[in-house]
């Protein structure tokens, strides 16, 4: 992938994943819901939200972002196999999407230039 592609895929995916951080630890109530659904509490709905704004944060800076792509890909992973065990398919995608994002950064190549 070309150097301008990455950071605009990198902005991207943490614009997507600090927007839904930012509805959790705000306890917008779609959240708050399906957090609910899944027998979760409201603090572990604000820390997987604040997981996902420091690793959306982490993402903006070259020398951090496998760390901050690393932390993305295990908070999507958490929601997705807890929704998974607890048959909510309508939000599988969106988690497996996520954690495809991250993945996606977590192992790009660097290049050399």
């Amino acid at each position: 992938m070309a150097k301008p592609c990455k950071k605009i895929w990198r902005t991207l995916v943490g614009l997507g994943f600090a927007a839904c951080g930012i509805s959790k630890v705000m306890g917008i109530e779609i959240q708050e819901k399906r957090f609910s659904q899944l027998n979760w509490t409201q603090s572990n709905m604000k820390t997987i939200g604040g997981a996902q704004i420091a690793g959306a944060a982490l993402l903006s800076c070259k020398k951090t972002s496998k760390l901050g792509a690393l932390l993305l890909a295990a908070s999507a992973l958490c929601l997705l196999i807890t929704g998974l065990k607890h048959n909510r398919k309508q939000e599988l995608a969106i988690d497996g999407l996520g954690i495809f994002a991250a993945l996606s950064i977590l192992f790009s190549k660097n290049c050399k230039n």
